[in-house]
């Protein structure tokens, strides 16, 4: 029965996956002794079941999708309200005429606002050595083949998935995130349930949620996403990789779990500042995280802030000659220019400042 409960985590049953027990809502286990140990079930019975609810729920979203199109154009777009078994994907695939697509960008920025989006879903695919920003409110966002890159989504109310990337830094605010096949990755998180990791990853970083924009919260509460509830280092990983995999893992060794994700150094913790060019209108209340930080990363914060307020002092107090301070002035521009360039944040600065 405990096996069987992790497939709570990919399949939701009833109409919300908060508080329905898997186990209680299949034939199999529902009403079992708690202090009693569950007879185990054949696995084919499961498989049987499980394909039996999907197929039905297929069949109930067809007919819903199908009454949308053809009812009443004042029919309001709500979630699909199923009584069987159904897999996120399967609740995504009936939302893609909803979705916008974001793909190819490559050595640029983009922006999208709340204005900007016409639809309930984002997928962002295949975009390369580029900084990308959703700053709005939405239902589900995939990201997808993206590469040295970094992808900034605003609140997303029902679910992120990142798959098959490497070296992205994904900055977003989620009811919940799925990451799958990717490596060298950094989540940069505010969800209010655990992260998964599935499938073959590789050097993934977790950290807490470290950007915002005007109106961050109200696109949170506009989707239902708590800010007093952040469980971004509870990254939960499932499944064991494929032992003839021999990139994975040297032949011959079985059994091999599956790479869960390792904490940002709060040290190396930065907050990741959104320019004020991008706000969309100047009326958003947000000000500032609204997810609070972890001690440990609040006091590596404070203590930078501390230090970079110290060097001010320095400079400001120095009794140093008007060529001296040009000096020490054109040292400084020196350094903080191949800083850009060396972290190719050059670029972005051009592509926003040419928006």
């Amino acid at each position: 029965m405990d096996r069987f409960e992790h497939i709570g985590f990919l399949v939701q049953f009833g109409d919300k996956a908060e508080g329905n027990c898997l186990s209680q809502s299949s034939p199999f286990f529902a009403n079992s002794d708690p202090d009693m140990p569950a007879v185990p079930v054949p696995v084919t019975q499961v498989h049987d079941w499980l394909m039996q609810n999907i197929t039905s729920a297929l069949e109930h979203i067809s007919e819903r999708t199908s009454a949308k199109e053809n009812g009443p154009a004042s029919a309001t777009d709500q979630d699909v309200a199923m009584t069987d078994a159904c897999t996120v994907s399967v609740k995504f695939s009936a939302s893609t005429r909803d979705s916008c697509f974001i793909e190819g960008v490559s050595k640029s920025s983009y922006v999208k606002h709340a204005s900007d989006m016409k639809c309930s879903s984002v997928k962002v695919l295949n975009c390369q050595e580029s900084t990308i920003y959703v700053l709005a409110p939405l239902r589900y966002a995939i990201v997808y083949g993206c590469s040295d890159a970094t992808i900034v989504l605003g609140a997303v109310g029902k679910a992120v998935r990142v798959e098959h990337c490497e070296r992205v830094h994904v900055i977003v605010a989620a009811k919940r995130i799925c990451i799958a096949n990717c490596r060298e990755c950094v989540f940069f998180l505010g969800v209010n349930q655990q992260p998964l990791i599935i499938g073959d990853n590789h050097k993934l970083q977790v950290a807490p949620y470290n950007t915002c924009y005007p109106q961050l919260e109200e696109h949170m509460s506009e989707v239902g996403i708590l800010p007093t509830v952040n469980k971004w280092d509870e990254a939960l990983a499932l499944g064991i990789l494929d032992p003839h995999d021999s990139l994975s893992h040297p032949a011959g060794v079985s059994d091999v779990q599956a790479e869960s994700a390792t904490r940002v150094d709060p040290d190396q913790f930065t907050n990741f500042v959104i320019p004020n060019w991008l706000a969309e209108e100047s009326t958003g209340s947000t000000k500032d995280n609204p997810f609070a930080l972890p001690d440990s990363y609040a006091a590596s914060q404070h203590k930078n802030k501390k230090n970079l307020g110290e060097i001010w002092r320095l400079i400001h107090e120095a009794s140093l000659e008007d060529n001296r301070k040009r000096e020490l002035s054109s040292v400084l521009h020196m350094y903080f220019k191949d800083w850009l360039y060396a972290s190719g944040n050059i670029r972005q600065l051009y592509c926003l400042q040419s928006d």
